[in-house]
């Protein structure tokens, strides 16, 4: 069904159809037959459990952070098979994004390019629909919590934003990740640097009173000393890992996509990068530390490929794209 409906989907500007997939995934996720469709849509998946954030993952395969921001889809996305879902990026306060159009899409190197900027409705309504899930007792499988900056907030009051994010959701989410890695927000790469991300890291840590895991999103694009400092600060600080990685600036890896002034590129042409990042990460993480690996799988062979090389959880999010509904079934048969 999926290979009749891409066409018709990728005649249409990306983020409208985005915005509607993603209200379809809303209403089912409150239908107990629509759930119990897409769950026929999305094939059987067998069972390959994982231990990792102190949870159990029926299988490694999850879906990243940037496709439902604001939780409004977790049942439906678990009925398609991802083993947890991560949303956000959450910002204190809602904000728009950057100027449209700001997806592109780049169906001959199966990629995409986005210059989004955490577009959503902020930490509150995010608050609301999770803690109705609970109260629904919704089947859901385990949730992250991708937390971000608003745009308007100043790079010396960053801190604030996130420590902000983390307090209002703390008992929500089954793990964090802090996104400073991100592109399409001016400035917040910045936040990468050693001193920058202590001083970042080292409050959040505390609030969470490691009740619940925070980890690190990092940038592609950083150069390998850059990784190790990350990695570094990592261990010192006791998080539980790193994310690798964000999407990437190198627009130029798809010849169609160099000409763009903005936004960052996922899928296929950064998975060599992002799988020596992965490896990079592992030498030198501490062996408590893991990695959640996260561009350009879109195939068996780079799932086993990944995981042989130290991931302890996938990501997907542009395979999901151009895949369809069967991407987890499919690769994790």
């Amino acid at each position: 069904m999926y290979s009749l409906l891409k066409p018709i989907f990728f005649s249409r500007d990306p983020e409208e159809v985005h915005e509607h997939v993603l209200r379809r995934l809303e209403r089912s996720s409150a239908s107990r037959w629509q759930l119990a469709l897409l769950r026929a849509f999305a094939g059987a998946c067998p069972s390959q459990p994982v231990s990792a954030l102190g949870r159990t993952f029926p299988h490694p395969l999850g879906l990243a952070a940037g496709f439902d921001k604001d939780a409004r889809a977790i049942p439906a996305l678990c009925a398609l098979n991802f083993a947890f879902v991560e949303i956000g990026t959450v910002t204190p306060l809602p904000q728009p994004g950057n100027e449209k159009p700001r997806i592109w899409r780049f169906p001959e190197a199966n990629a995409l390019v986005n210059a989004l900027g955490f577009p959503g409705e902020g930490m509150h309504a995010v608050r609301q629909r999770l803690t109705m899930l609970r109260e629904r007792h919704a089947p859901t499988r385990p949730v992250g919590i991708n937390l971000g900056k608003n745009a308007v907030t100043p790079l010396e009051r960053a801190g604030d934003d996130y420590q902000a994010v983390l307090r209002e959701l703390l008992e929500l989410g089954d793990y964090f990740v802090v996104n400073v890695s991100s592109p399409n927000t001016p400035g917040l790469r910045t936040l990468q640097e050693p001193d920058s991300l202590r001083k970042l890291l080292g409050p959040l840590q505390s609030i969470t009173a490691r009740k619940r895991p925070l980890l690190l999103k990092v940038a592609p694009d950083l150069a390998d000393e850059d990784l190790n400092v990350a990695a570094r600060v990592v261990n010192e600080l006791g998080l539980a890992g790193i994310v690798s990685a964000n999407t990437s600036v190198r627009r130029a890896l798809v010849p169609a996509a160099a000409s763009l002034q903005r936004g960052g590129l996922s899928g296929a042409p950064i998975y060599p990068r992002m799988l020596e990042c992965l490896r990079l990460l592992k030498s030198e993480l501490n062996s408590t530390r893991i990695v959640i690996a996260a561009g350009g799988i879109d195939s068996a062979a780079r799932a086993r490929e990944t995981l042989a090389a130290g991931a302890a959880l996938l990501q997907v999010y542009t395979a999901f794209i151009y895949h369809g509904p069967r991407v987890v079934s499919n690769l994790i048969r």
